[in-house]
């Protein structure tokens, strides 16, 4: 890569992070009361976004949640009473008028229900319907299925549970999205009292990759600056009004670490790849040079520029993209 290119590929970088600062993302909670959205929600973000337990499950209405990291804007909406048997039946049409008023913009989709459940119970397929209604089936494209209480399984019986309550969840989302659609949406399984699932295998890496592989291109990049900070390696985070300097394998930079500890969030390889994927798709397509072992530099004013913005952001490209 020639000096000239290597000035382009900085500032587009740039150019697309502080353009990312800018915007915001909205996540959308549907599910029963109870069952976990808000705490779920919390554990992915690292701070209480959405309170637990505020509201009965019974009353019909929407709550939005705004929210800040890392200098992103973003909200969380829940929608209690879409997936409960609620007091006020027969007002369906006010209802979704009152999910349109508050979720103009849908970035990410979770629909959330209890592992230990057996069935897809009427409340959820009656919510099921009313958000294809309010939405239509472009909604379940961002939409991922997540699974709480994973640990009040047993661990033998979990792999079946697993598939066969995603199974039952997407045969109901078949019915309003197609198959197509619904065939593609991925099951999270989490629990928020335990780091591990019944398998033993951490979820929290799964639940952010498969947040950030499914969420919207519009909220794709405001959600990876927000949130790079959440798995890049302390090595790759710069200080203030420094930058970074990598060239092939070798990255020259660790005394730059602000940061203690490692990030909070570990991903696996599979999971690395996965985010590694998206980003050099849907975010910057021409890094796909960086792969190919060329390497690239983000050093003084422009490393400056950068990490100003989002130094995470940018550690996390270079780590994603370093030869291992």
């Amino acid at each position: 890569m020639n000096d000239q290119e290597q000035h382009n590929l900085i500032e587009s970088l740039k150019t697309k992070l502080v353009a990312a600062s800018r915007q915001n993302f909205v996540f959308l909670l549907i599910g029963r009361t109870g069952v976990g959205k808000s705490s779920t929600v919390n554990s992915l973000m690292g701070k209480e976004v959405a309170p637990v337990g505020d509201y009965e499950a019974t009353t019909m209405e929407v709550k939005e949640y705004p929210s800040e990291l890392s200098g992103i804007q973003f909200k969380v909406i829940d929608t209690p009473g879409l997936c409960d048997d609620f007091e006020e039946e027969g007002n369906d049409y006010v209802y979704l008028q009152k999910i349109r008023s508050h979720s103009k913009q849908v970035d990410s989709m979770w629909f959330v229900s209890r592992l230990d459940e057996t069935r897809v119970t009427t409340d959820e397929r009656r919510g099921i319907k009313l958000i294809s209604e309010a939405f239509g089936a472009e909604v379940w494209k961002h939409a991922i299925i997540v699974f709480t209480f994973a640990n009040k399984v047993d661990a033998e019986k979990y792999p079946v549970a697993l598939e066969k309550r995603t199974q039952l969840i997407k045969n109901v989302i078949t019915k309003y999205a197609g198959d197509e659609v619904a065939s593609e949406i991925p099951s999270i399984a989490v629990d928020n009292l335990s780091e591990t699932l019944p398998n033993g295998e951490k979820w929290m890496g799964e639940l952010y990759t498969k947040v950030f592989t499914r969420i919207s291109k519009r909220g794709l990049a405001p959600f990876w600056v927000a949130t790079a900070d959440f798995i890049t390696p302390k090595e790759y985070i710069p200080a203030k009004n420094s930058g970074y300097d990598m060239n092939g394998s070798s990255y020259v930079g660790q005394s730059y670490s602000q940061r203690e500890e490692q990030p909070r969030i570990e991903l696996n390889k599979s999971q690395k790849d996965e985010i590694k994927r998206t980003i050099d798709a849907s975010i910057i397509p021409w890094m796909t040079t960086i792969g190919s072992g060329t390497g690239f530099a983000v050093a003084g004013p422009a490393g400056a520029a950068v990490g100003a913005v989002a130094g995470a952001a940018v550690g996390l490209v270079a780590w994603l993209f370093n030869k291992d």
